[in-house]
């Protein structure tokens, strides 16, 4: 019984499960006596008043940011807000796939993916990504028809002719009067500067006119090869193929030449996405295959009130919907509303001299086909459906009736995003169809808008040959997505540069890493996590703070990066202490939400969690000896020679200079550097081989001009030995006995007995001054002099 009361009474102290009739069975089989059972109780009763003292919610020390995004519907940055919790539906204009993707396409297609990558990886959203490729389009209509018709043109022309030359001056004359207003030299003052591409037609119009000079100059020496016509076929390409699209345009039936340049275009587009690493789209809408879908749409939007036809063709009526209560039309823009050149422009080549509209700035919502233009069936006739259209209805169709987020380039605002707007809160009847737009800066180039006209046009794949797919993002990422961004030389270099301190960085890092695990390293009893590591910590929390208040604020990745450097800043001076004292734990949580953050960011690819660093490049397939075998054969190769070595009992400086052989060539060659630390240990880094060898050879180099420094200076002190030796064989007693006047008399007439002159050529006596520097000019002869005859004396003992 004393021991079941100790249990008892260690079980309330510990707060285990066990009551007091438990034991009152013992008493009733006389194992408890009722004193015992007493004290039980007033134990039971006293334990029963003590309870967990009160807990107090903490405080905190400051409150997260909630993310904004700069929104151009209010042109202020909001709170962001998907209408489905974690859900967001998005859509992206896509290119119009006529030509190649440029620079600014870059920007804009690198910028959005990185917002998308942002939402995803850091804040964890859900998005269904949509992205459209115009393939009906102006643009297209016309390049298609030009090329099909120059290249059908110029596979007649074998050789140059006199009916050729002619053809190509009617052409010129044709464009000079539609596109320039004028003929010969008053190009630029006499004709229009509002259409931007004046320039460019200025230009092409020049290298035409001189090609055909040259042409004519040819013709009349007989050279009239078909290399000689085809070069002047090239060089008036723009101007001919105008020429033959007047003439012979409305005669195109195949509506497949239209869909062949489209899809052409559309590959190099998404090679060009995949190469720059920007994630494909979740659905991708292509604008001919939504035809019929853009008729019902348009039907629905005439039935509303909001649209009118007119002889084959539609239009928006953006007075009556702007006087409808709750519409507002140019909701992003409403300043241009007026703007004619850009309702013009909004409407394509081929459609803004459309007539029967109701008001100026009334839109296309389907167009009647002319002849020569790819058309579909409607209830209005056959045509084509406008521009704004396209991407209401492919949105519409896959999300419905409102979007989380509509992104573009910041020239699509007005008219074509605003148009968007309208007709698909025309067709839902509600106020708001876009929550949030986002519209990526402008590119210039050096300053410049970038345009064929002021040849400062760049495509995505020059941009490639000249930088890589990471330092292009990288430079974008230093640059806020939503304002200009002037690209130039040091804008690239300050992307460059970053790239180096993070490549740096990682690999160092890694470095260190590798190798603290492949050492055993068993407690000493002392810790390492003293001050220089609380510091570094410290920092390190305040750095992820600070980087998410960043990508709160809009997606703020210029200060996100100036944050990160600032942190590999911070550990690399910890790092240089030593490395046996470095808290590798530390440095590799470091090294990790660096790398993590990248690779959110895009600029590292996918690799995996545990990893540090870019990465190696994607690769299908590794074959392991092909791997390997570089490495042992330069481990056999070293072996081979330290033993011959040995055999010859060579010194110490032969196997030295192998050993430095090893680390500068053989694994410099393999991408392996070998960094000689102060313990003697050498630190082994991978690093990629092209970098290394750069490396090398820019120190060779640097060697080479050291060495060729320093041989010119030894041959100028050795010409200027010889010159003094030279010099010095004339005695000081007789270097002033033979100089002359200008008339050839002598300069001196009395010397004393070191030779140095007392009087000149009239017998007077020189001044004290005279003398002084005299006799200074013949110390100093008879110290090369001197030199002279000490050389002379060596050579002859010699």
């Amino acid at each position: 019984m004393k021991i079941a009361f100790q249990i008892y009474t260690l079980c309330k102290k510990f707060t285990l499960n066990i009551e007091l009739r438990q034991l009152q069975s013992y008493s009733t089989r006389r194992e408890l006596s009722p004193i015992i059972l007493k004290n039980i109780k007033y134990v039971n009763a006293s334990m029963a008043n003590k309870k967990q003292p009160e807990w107090h919610a903490p405080v905190s020390d400051n409150s997260l940011p909630t993310l904004k995004i700069y929104n151009s519907l209010t042109r202020t940055k909001v709170d962001f807000i998907p209408k489905k919790g974690k859900q967001i539906s998005w859509y992206n204009c896509g290119p119009t796939v006529y030509d190649a993707a440029h620079l600014g396409h870059a920007r804009l297609y690198v910028s959005i993916d990185i917002i998308r990558r942002i939402l995803t990886d850091y804040f964890n959203y859900d998005i269904l990504f949509v992205m459209n490729i115009t393939d009906i389009d102006d643009k297209i209509i016309l390049r298609a028809r030009n090329n099909y018709l120059f290249n059908n043109f110029k596979s007649t022309i074998k050789s140059l002719t006199p009916e050729l030359i002619e053809q190509i001056r009617s052409a010129l004359n044709d464009f000079a009067k539609s596109k320039l207003g004028v003929m010969g030299d008053g190009l630029e003052n006499n004709a229009s500067r509002d259409d931007p591409k004046y320039l460019l037609y200025v230009n092409s119009f020049r290298e035409a006119a001189k090609a055909l000079a040259e042409a004519e100059v040819a013709l009349e020496y007989n050279d009239t090869s078909e290399e000689v016509a085809h070069k002047l076929l090239k060089e008036s390409q723009l101007i001919v193929s105008e020429w033959l699209d007047k003439k012979d345009g409305a005669s195109i039936t195949d509506q497949k030449i239209f869909r062949d340049l489209a899809a052409t275009w559309e590959q190099e587009f998404m090679n060009d996405m995949q190469t720059l690493n920007v994630r494909p789209c979740d659905i991708l809408s292509r604008v001919s295959e939504y035809v019929p879908e853009i008729v019902v749409y348009i039907q629905k939007i005439i039935e509303n009130g909001f649209a009118y036809e007119v002889d084959g063709s539609v239009y928006f009526d953006t007075v009556a919907f702007n006087n409808k209560e709750g519409h507002h039309y140019a909701k992003l823009e409403p300043w241009s509303a007026n703007n004619e050149g850009l309702i013009e422009e909004g409407e394509g080549s081929l459609g803004s001299k459309l007539l029967g509209k109701r008001n100026k700035g009334d839109f296309a919502l389907w167009k009647k086909s002319k002849s020569g233009e790819p058309s579909w069936d409607s209830p209005w006739g056959f045509g084509r459906p406008g521009w704004h259209i396209e991407c209401s209805v492919m949105a519409s169709e896959i999300f419905d009736d409102y979007l989380d987020i509509h992104s573009g380039g910041i020239d699509l605002a007005f008219p074509h995003h605003d148009n968007e707007m309208a007709q698909s809160e025309a067709y839902h009847g509600c106020q708001q169809w876009v929550n949030y737009f986002v519209h990526v800066g402008h590119l210039n180039i050096e300053g410049q808008k970038m345009s064929k006209s002021l040849k400062n046009f760049i495509t995505i794949r020059q941009a490639l040959e000249k930088h890589t797919a990471r330092q292009l993002r990288l430079c974008f990422l230093l640059h806020q997505w939503d304002s200009k961004l002037d690209f130039k030389e040091s804008t690239m270099g300050e992307a460059k540069g970053i790239e180096t301190i993070l490549n740096n960085f990682f690999v160092n890092t890694k470095a260190l890493v590798n190798e603290f695990k492949q050492t055993a390293h068993e407690s000493n009893g002392i810790h390492r996590y003293n001050a220089s590591e609380k510091e570094l910590m410290n920092f390190f929390r305040e750095k992820q703070l600070a980087v998410h208040m960043a990508l709160c604020d809009s997606f703020n990745t210029p200060t996100v990066m100036n944050e990160i450097m600032e942190l590999i800043n911070k550990t690399n001076i910890y790092v240089s202490a030593g490395r046996n004292n470095i808290n590798m734990v530390v440095l590799e949580n470091i090294a990790k939400y660096v790398t993590r953050m990248l690779k959110i960011f895009g600029v590292i690819g996918n690799i995996s969690s545990e990893d540090i660093g870019f990465g190696e490049s994607e690769q299908s397939t590794i074959n392991r000896e092909e791997v390997v075998l570089p490495y042992l054969r330069v481990l056999s190769s070293f072996r081979d020679s330290v033993r011959e070595l040995a055999r010859q009992q060579k010194s110490h400086g032969e196997f030295l200079a192998l050993s430095d052989k090893l680390r500068d060539t053989d694994l410099v060659n393999l991408g392996v550097s070998l960094d000689d630390q102060e313990d003697g240990k050498a630190l082994v880094k991978l690093v990629d081989k092209d970098v290394l060898i750069k490396a090398r050879e820019a120190k060779l180099q640097l060697q080479a001009e050291k060495a060729a420094k320093k041989e010119a200076a030894a041959i100028a002190k050795e010409e200027e030995r010889k010159r003094k030796l030279e010099k010095g064989k004339l005695a000081a007693e007789d270097m002033f006995k033979e100089e002359k006047d200008e008339d050839g008399k002598n300069l001196y007439s009395a010397f004393d007995e070191q030779g140095i002159p007392t009087h000149d050529n009239n017998g007077e006596e020189l001044s004290k001054s005279r003398i002084k520097k005299l006799k200074q000019k013949w110390d100093i002869q008879k110290k090369l002099n001197d030199e002279y005859l000490a050389c002379t004396a060596s050579n002859s003992d010699n």
